[in-house]
């Protein structure tokens, strides 16, 4: 199969938004990842001249440290390679579409959360699949999108209308080429999950660390329009904290997913959606 376009990836650990003074770089620039106080800046190639540029235009920057990988060290030393799944395949963005039988998503992952082989990412496409074939899946909010893969899979499903959301704007950048790669019309916004929350939506689509969960899952207004919850990215043992916070809003878990490991995923309904 035709090899991923990104090859050696060198990467720069600079404490600060650097955003305001990442301009006017070279086609080797691939994105900037911003986590908490630190960016990280991607590069195809190394950029040192550039980034001392970067520096000199905001004396408050600092580079902490730098990297290089190779693009299947940064996926975890996976090869990316189509998904299959009942009605459903993921293919990578550049290799060739199989013949298939069933709705298609190309997906370029770039650099971000979201290929489609992690167990918390198949588990919710798995139960995204199960509440489709029971109805229309409606408005749909992804809150930490990454990729973009969730809410495009429930794009192409045909729910009515999809929001993506990410506080990472690497991650946002990369759903709506996403997005656009599939003639998909998504709105994708960039901030926290929590800000979105009382958008309107029928169905919430959340793979995000509990830390972040246990904060959204609280009752209020905000939840009184969703009907249905898949949730991933929580350990075994954070199962049941989990499935309490949503008893207390109403929900009632209906399918688990968990791995041999650490992973557990779940579909939840409130029987009463306003």
């Amino acid at each position: 199969m035709p090899p991923a376009p990104y090859d050696q990836l060198y990467i720069y650990e600079i404490l600060g938004d650097a955003r305001p003074a990442a301009v006017g770089l070279t086609a080797d620039y691939l994105g900037l990842w911003l986590e908490e106080d630190t960016s990280f800046l991607f590069f195809a190639a190394p950029a040192q001249g550039q980034i001392d540029a970067i520096l000199a235009r905001d004396p408050g920057l600092r580079l902490r440290e730098t990297h290089h990988l190779t693009y299947e060290q940064w996926q975890g030393g996976q090869h990316l390679a189509p998904l299959v799944l009942p009605g459903l395949m993921i293919v990578p963005a550049w290799q060739p579409v199989p013949d298939f039988e069933g709705q298609v998503l190309r997906l370029d992952p770039g650099l971000v959360f979201g290929n489609g082989l992690h167990p918390t990412t198949q588990h919710c496409l798995e139960l995204l699949l199960i509440l489709c074939a029971k109805g229309p899946l409606g408005r749909v909010l992804d809150l930490g999108c990454g990729t973009g893969i969730l809410g495009l899979a429930a794009a192409r499903m045909g729910a009515e209308a999809v929001t993506c959301v990410d506080l990472n704007p690497l991650c946002a950048t990369t759903s709506r080429h996403n997005a656009e790669l599939n003639g998909l019309a998504v709105e994708v916004a960039e901030g926290p999950a929590g800000d979105f929350l009382s958008r309107p939506a029928n169905l919430v689509l959340a793979n995000l660390h509990w830390e972040v969960q246990r904060q959204l899952w609280q009752p209020g207004p905000a939840l009184l329009d969703k009907r249905d919850l898949i949730l991933s990215g929580i350990t075994r043992s954070q199962r049941d904290p989990l499935t309490e916070l949503l008893a207390q809003c109403g929900y009632r878990v209906l399918v688990g997913r968990q791995t041999e490991g650490a992973w557990y995923s779940l579909w939840a309904r409130r029987e009463d959606p306003a």
